[in-house]
This record gives structure tokens, sequence and C-alpha cells, in this order.
């Protein structure tokens, strides 16, 4: 249990570390936010996750099991270790050189209560994904070595892992569509930069993990 709670954290935070960084998934739920309200950022939420749970499915179901080679398998974790390593000192090099900053926008229009077309937004936001080359990078480096951790506890491994990742994707981005939608009264750069930090560090956290797991 306390391995599935440690898989199901280390995924969520290492899921806002990504979210955080300004990116497509964050211009389309401002920009749909300030046009359309705030449910929109719900339906682009949803369309990345239903995207990343056929690739974990996929991944579970098969496309893993090419992998299964020993040496492999840990050299997959080292790769992963090494680019939440280097994303976490870049992200702090970046803070520090006052180079990441997030623009909200405008505030959208205040009926919360409209309805949308969620179809389209939920196509949006996996297509927003499926443009964007980082998304893959990830998920070939850090989401490959969670999902080689995550099978040690077959599928409830796997999902702590999932449900921990999208966990993050649905609040950061909620929240997101929340501040742009009524104006951003309770959000700003400081708050934004210091949650960056936390996650940065815990990167590096994960990073040193990793690569020690490799070493043993």
């Amino acid at each position: 249990m306390a391995e599935l709670v440690e898989i199901f954290i280390g995924s969520m935070v290492v899921g806002f570390s990504g979210a955080l960084v300004p990116g497509p998934m964050l211009t389309l739920t401002v920009s749909s936010a300030a046009q359309k309200g705030f449910w929109s950022s719900f339906y682009i939420s949803l369309g990345h996750s239903i995207l990343e749970l056929i690739l974990v499915v996929s991944f579970f179901l098969g496309l893993l099991r090419y992998l299964d080679n020993h040496l492999l398998m840990k050299s997959i974790g080292l790769l992963g270790g090494l680019v939440l390593l280097y994303l976490g000192i870049n992200t702090i090099y970046s803070l520090a050189k006052k180079k990441i900053s997030i623009d909200l926008g405008k505030a959208g229009p205040k009926d919360m209560t409209a309805r949308y077309f969620s179809a389209n937004f939920i196509l949006k936001g996996a297509a927003v994904s499926l443009i964007n080359p980082y998304w893959y990078i990830w998920w070939v480096s850090i989401g490959a070595a969670f999902m080689v951790r995550s099978m040690d506890l077959n599928v409830a491994g796997v999902g702590s892992f999932f449900l921990g990742h999208i966990s993050a994707d649905f609040v950061w981005f909620m929240f997101i569509g929340f501040l742009v939608h009524s104006g951003r009264k309770f959000f700003n750069q400081k708050i934004y930069r210091i949650i960056l930090l936390l996650c940065a560090i815990f990167l590096i956290y994960l990073g040193i993990r990793f690569i020690t797991d490799f070493i043993r």
C-alpha cells in the first residue's frame, strides 16, 4: 500500500512539474477559458487524459514487453532519472534567471453555468498533446521509467501511476481555467514561481532515486 501511495504522489508531483511549464496545453486552456468559460478547461484536460490512457494501456498490454530485458529496463530508469534531474536543475536555473513566467490573459465571461460543445474541447485537448514534441520525449523517458517501476505492482501500480499523473493535469489546468474565468484574484507570479521551485526540488530528488536504482 505504501508503494502505491509513493507511486501516486511521485507521479502527481512530476505531472505538476510538466503541467506548470508554459506550453501548448496552457495556451489552449487560457484562451479557451477566456473565450468560452471555466468548463472548457475540464474538457481539454479530459481529452489529454484519454490520449494518455490509451498510451498507458498500450504500454501495459504489450508495448513495454518488447523491452523485457533487465539491463534495458534499468537503462530506461537511468534515462528517466537523468531527464528528471535535468528538468529540475533547468527549472531552478530558469527561475533564478527569471526566464519563466505565466500569462493568464484576460478574464472570461462570468456565466459559469453556460454549456459548451464538449467534444470539440476534448479533441483539442488530445490534439494539442500530439503536436507537442515534449509530450513524446516525456513518455519515452520519464513516463516509460515510471511505467517500468509501476508494473512491478501490476494493475494497481499502473493505476496509481496513471491516476496520479492525470490528477495533476486536471487540478492545474482547471485551476488555471478558474483563475482566467474569475479574473485572477487569487494567483500571481510569486506563487507560481514558488510552486515551480518546489516541483523542481522534487524532480531532482526523484531523478537521484531513479539513478541510484540503476547503479544498485
